[in-house]
């Protein structure tokens, strides 16, 4: 679903009628509910299902004789997971942090920038961070949650439109509730499956010049 048809379905759950002056909520209220139903309900299935699954990669020049390197702003404020020099090789070698640059390879000189020991790299360096991203705001009718896989859209109206009422201290009825938690399930049990997917019962080998061997 993109931005608008979140916004129908969510004005549909509250009788919202934009040509009654009386209106309980705004579509500006709608709006930002919606955003901060994706921003929830994306940190809640972080935390519950396959964190993996979330996961983006983006590749940073680290220039030779750079002490310093200030993270481009895709970076700041993410949660970074991993940093791999894949200058020379792929997947590279993952860099190691410590606390105040007395061992390993990294340290946080503040929340935003890296130092690399006293005046950087010897050479040129490409580093590869791993990360989970920070969500995009929607604004535009075609925006999209994209960190939701599609097939799971309907938990951002049903959280959006639960927030609204408890907001407006009218609780929301049981039945949304109970569907918004049953959506959350199907959510977090989709996003933990192996990718790719597997039913067979059993240990599964795959490896170069053999056949599976199912055991």
């Amino acid at each position: 679903m993109d931005f608008a048809e979140l916004q129908d379905e969510t004005k549909e759950l509250l009788n919202f009628n934009a040509s009654q002056a009386d209106q309980d909520f705004t579509l500006a209220q709608v709006k930002s509910a919606l955003n901060r139903a994706y921003r929830r309900e994306y940190v809640r299935a972080r935390q519950e299902g396959s964190r993996r699954y979330f996961i983006s990669t983006t590749d940073v020049s680290w220039t030779a004789g750079s002490a310093t390197l200030e993270l481009p702003t895709r970076l700041q404020g993410a949660q970074i997971i991993r940093v791999t020099d894949v200058t020379n090789s792929n997947p590279g070698s993952e860099l190691v942090f410590s606390d105040f640059g007395n061992t390993g390879d990294l340290f946080w000189l503040n929340r935003n920038t890296l130092q690399w020991g006293e005046s950087g790299p010897g050479a040129t360096k490409t580093l590869r961070f791993e990360y989970f991203p920070k969500i995009t705001k929607m604004v535009e009718d075609d925006d999209e949650p994209n960190l939701v896989p599609p097939e799971h859209h309907d938990i951002i109206f049903w959280s959006a439109a639960i927030d609204l009422r408890n907001r407006a201290d009218e609780m929301a009825p049981q039945a949304w509730l109970i569907e918004r938690e049953s959506l959350r399930m199907d959510l977090w049990k989709d996003i933990s499956k192996n990718r790719p997917h597997t039913d067979t019962i059993g240990i599964s080998t795959t490896y170069s010049g053999m056949a599976d061997l199912i055991y």
